[in-house]
């Protein structure tokens, strides 16, 4: 891996898989869209440890700003070999509360964005080939009505990471890794998120760097396309019918 360009890679699961990709001397492009000042000071940090980090900004809700990034991105730090869709909105709904702009909006950024990046991404590639990660969720295997628009999107995006794996064989790889519960969002307490993060088979939570091991593999194992690799402690195994920290049932 010579140069990696992560997709909210300002902040959280993001910054972690920056910092892993760092730590084995890949330059890093690090996209943001309102986390600036964050993606400033992690790029200085990386840059600190001898690679090189460049930052680039964009709406993803707004094709028209993705359509640049890998331009932008391949410009400042030469032929991108991994591409890392991280960059995800998270906002809850269900059946009763949805509400067609917010589902497009989920679409926009969590499947198309990563569509049209995975595309660019494989018309600069170097002769060596290319690897693309997709960051889902375990709720792939393990759906419920909880958080509707959300996992549409993620759905969306793991049937891509199939048929992409397909189009763009031999010279570009498509891998998933999908999360399980990692870090509480704005709208859960640090104490009801602590009493949740072990709620699962191996009863342990899972860390960023968990997720960003998951990657660096991922992108470094030549002989897997196509795959989802979970990183949940097992929590796609146990099945819920409602989300498992902001469950109503």
């Amino acid at each position: 891996m010579r140069s990696a360009l992560v997709t909210g890679g300002a902040k959280r699961i993001g910054a972690a898989i920056c910092r892993a990709l760092a730590a084995q001397g890949t330059d890093v492009t690090i996209h943001c869209n309102r986390s600036t000042e964050e993606a400033a000071q992690l790029a200085a940090e990386l840059r600190a440890v001898g690679v090189q980090a460049v930052v680039v900004q964009a709406d993803l809700s707004e094709p028209t700003q993705v359509a640049g990034l890998i331009t932008e991105a391949s410009a400042a730090s030469g032929p991108l070999d991994l591409l890392v869709n991280n960059a995800s909105l998270f906002e809850y709904d269900d059946l009763d509360s949805l509400d067609p702009e917010r589902y497009l909006r989920h679409q926009a950024i969590n499947a198309l964005a990563p569509l049209l990046l995975s595309r660019a991404f494989a018309s600069q590639i170097p002769e060596s080939g290319g690897t693309v990660v997709n960051i889902l969720d375990q709720k792939l295997s393990n759906p419920n009505p909880d958080y509707l628009s959300y996992t549409a999107s993620k759905q969306a995006l793991g049937g891509l990471t199939s048929a992409l794996a397909q189009q763009l064989a031999p010279d570009v790889r498509v891998n998933g890794v999908a999360p399980g519960l990692t870090l509480p969002s704005a709208h859960a307490s640090p104490e009801a998120f602590a009493e949740v993060h072990g709620s699962n088979p191996l009863a342990r939570g899972v860390r960023p760097e968990d997720i960003a091991e998951a990657v660096i593999y991922l992108a470094r194992a030549t002989a897997i396309t196509g795959v989802v690799l979970h990183v949940d402690g097992g929590e796609h195994l146990a099945p819920r019918s409602d989300d498992v920290l902001y469950g109503k049932g």
